[in-house]
């Protein structure tokens, strides 16, 4: 693997980092300003730069069965630009056409379509790459990264269930307890690509 590679990725990564953690101290005023759009836009430019992790991580690892793994992570990662961005256009619609002719319920129904399930299913793709990484990680004697992975990986059975939940007509008691919770989720995103990234960086 390249070194010009190697290092664009990292510094691709932290760029995705510092994104995310700018949102987060600046979502409050987003929010008050009804910058909504523009939040999902920036979040779906932060997701592109997190492109690069799964192939590099893939050829730094060396690891056939982490091919599988990768193929996950990237169309994670693929989903949620997507999911971002036709949500950025929808929202903007919105605003810009904020009359009569465009009823709430149809608006609550386009945003439905264009998160769940479709982004918890991508949450699930990703813990499957996290387990994956697990394994890798666990089998090169890296056993704290491995544990790290492996707690992410767990996170498959929330997205799943809540997955479940959206897509079923008549609702399972089990399923219907786990509710999607955006600090949650942000967090364990966050988390997991800081650690990927910070492994890179200290390799």
């Amino acid at each position: 693997m390249g070194d010009v590679m190697y290092l664009t990725t990292v510094i691709f990564g932290w760029i995705g980092v510092f994104i995310f953690l700018m949102l987060i101290f600046t979502y409050q005023r987003m929010a008050r300003n009804n910058e909504y759009a523009f939040l999902h836009l920036v979040m779906a430019i932060m997701y592109a730069m997190w492109f690069p992790l799964p192939l590099v991580l893939h050829q730094l690892l060396d690891s056939d069965i982490l091919l599988v793994g990768t193929i996950f992570g990237l169309v994670f990662l693929i989903m949620l630009v997507i999911s971002m961005t036709f949500q950025t256009g929808h929202i903007v619609f919105l605003l810009k056409h904020n009359d009569d002719s465009i009823p709430d319920r149809h608006g609550d129904y386009m945003m439905s379509t264009l998160s769940n399930p479709f982004e918890s299913l991508a949450g699930v793709f990703k813990s499957i790459w996290a387990i994956f990484l697990a394994i890798v990680f666990w089998q090169n004697n890296e056993i704290v990264m491995a544990g790290l992975m492996m707690l992410f990986g767990l996170f498959i059975f929330y997205y799943l269930f809540i997955a479940l939940d959206a897509s079923l007509v008549k609702r399972v008691p089990l399923f219907s307890k786990f509710k999607p919770n955006m600090f949650l989720v942000n967090i364990e995103t966050l988390l997991f690509f800081a650690f990927l990234v910070g492994y890179l960086t200290l390799r």
